[in-house]
């Protein structure tokens, strides 16, 4: 992908609504973050889901990333055609046409991917034998979400087993991810999903290891669960992805403040038909709302967002607020991931100037 350098252009210039990144908070962010994995004596591999722009997963591995996670094919397969050369599908891969790809994209780069069930693994193996690739498989064991993932320890030490005695495969590790722990109401609350889903990571681990395989990685966390689970001495790897820019749900979660948000959404005030009552050009289609929370005016006291439909954002105002049409407005968003998967291109600030366009490549791949 070109990374286009945009000369004599400032926010004032930018048409909305537009997704932009404050590059000095993202550059702070990215390094906090390698910093405190190496600290814990971890490899960092960031989920590059979040951003979908593989230049920034350049920007990543030069901070010390020891790779990235993917969650869909038609990501890696995006992200491996621009250089990137160590993924980890962090996801199950299923059905022959998938399997044939990806067992073509092995052959290319360096790949991973997670199995929880015996006859998809044997399909990928036979996937990749007819393909003349070799893939490393790691088994996702269900450590308390309930979503994918071998539905016990003895389940995961089983195939384990059984991947350890196929050809093209390559058993590299247990995999485990405990995005509940984000349902904690308190922190409190966090650590005791943490510690209830590492446990299951250290039981299936310890399983694996009596049977004599080996377990070179133990890929686990978010971005809320990495600052915790980074420190357990079973860890080897965490994929948080939304640290980078960070978002109100994070911001909840007391594992990031407001001032640590790279990535906002500009609109403009369209319309204010009432002193209480104003509307933005940024509706649903510029954030998408997959939890159901909305975002946060960045800057701005005295408005909150209460509704939206596709085109129009609701804001309710405080009877004080100095909110005119015309006026240029910054929105947090709740979910980072999602926010970015509706825009074409990422606006990278340094203050108020233009340092940086990408298009996010991999928006919208979802086979």
């Amino acid at each position: 992908m070109k990374e286009f350098k945009i000369r004599n252009l400032n926010k004032e210039d930018l048409d909305t609504p537009s997704l932009l990144v404050d590059l000095a908070i993202m550059e702070k962010n990215m390094k906090r973050m390698a910093d405190f994995a190496r600290e814990c004596g971890v490899n960092l591999r960031p989920h590059a889901k979040t951003h979908k722009v593989p230049e920034i997963a350049k920007l990543q591995l030069e901070a010390g990333s020891s790779g990235v996670c993917l969650q869909k094919l038609s990501e890696a397969e995006v992200f491996a055609s621009q250089g990137i050369d160590d993924i980890f599908i962090t996801n199950e891969v299923v059905g022959t046409k998938k399997l044939e790809r990806l067992a073509d994209l092995a052959k290319k780069t360096h790949l991973g991917v997670a199995v929880d069930d015996q006859s998809n693994m044997m399909e990928i193996s036979k996937a990749c034998s007819d393909a003349g690739s070799e893939i490393d498989l790691y088994v996702e064991v269900d450590v308390g979400m309930h979503r994918c993932g071998a539905a016990t320890p003895k389940q995961a030490i089983e195939l384990a087993e059984l991947i350890s005695k196929q050809k093209n495969v390559i058993l590299k590790g247990l995999m485990g991810y405990e995005g509940h722990v984000a349902e904690g109401k308190t922190k409190e609350e966090r650590l005791k999903i943490c510690k209830e889903a590492m446990d299951v990571i250290s039981t299936t681990k310890s399983g694996m290891k009596d049977k004599g395989l080996d377990v070179d990685v133990v890929s686990v966390g978010s971005s809320v669960s990495s600052w915790i689970n980074a420190k357990n001495p079973d860890v080897t790897e965490i994929q948080p992805g939304m640290y980078l820019f960070n978002d109100v749900g994070l911001v909840e979660k007391e594992v990031a403040t407001y001032d640590d948000c790279a990535l906002t959404v500009l609109s403009t005030v369209m319309s204010k038909p009432t002193d209480t009552r104003a509307v933005v050009d940024a509706g649903s289609k510029a954030f998408n709302f997959d939890q159901k929370r909305f975002p946060k005016a960045k800057g701005r006291d005295g408005l909150e967002v209460v509704k939206f439909s596709e085109e129009h954002g609701w804001l309710e105002l405080s009877k004080n607020n100095d909110v005119s049409v015309g006026n240029r407005l910054e929105f947090i968003p709740y979910h980072c991931c999602t926010c970015v998967n509706q825009h074409e291109e990422m606006i990278g600030l340094r203050g108020s100037r233009v340092e940086k366009t990408w298009k996010i490549l991999a928006r919208g791949r979802m086979s």
